[in-house]
């Protein structure tokens, strides 16, 4: 498993090597970017884009740095709302009382 921090240090240290820009497209979702999204940006045919991700095909250095600098924008701003989260307060029953509905 690898976490949304985990992503975007990938993308930050990302040096150019073609089978991590596969994987990093490949695995967009992580922070939250799809496939489609990537395509849908960048202009791209979104088979194009699953080349990509295949490791198949690869665009000019130039969009991979742009794609990846999208990638590693999204993942910064995913982990920054989840560490600035703050938790639900509710109150849970304890073991074996009952469940209030209403």
């Amino acid at each position: 498993m690898v976490t949304i921090e985990q992503y975007r240090r990938i993308c930050v240290e990302w040096s150019g090597d073609p089978a991590e820009f596969s994987w990093l497209v490949q695995h967009g979702d992580i922070a939250g970017v799809s496939q489609r999204a990537i395509a849908d940006e960048f202009e791209f045919a979104p088979s194009t884009v699953s080349r990509w991700a295949a490791g198949e095909a690869l665009p000019h250095k130039r969009i991979q740095k742009l794609v990846i600098a999208g990638l590693e924008k999204r993942a910064r701003r995913l982990e920054y709302a989840a560490a600035n989260a703050v938790p639900l307060a509710r109150k849970f029953p304890s073991h074996g009382e009952p469940v209030q509905r209403g």
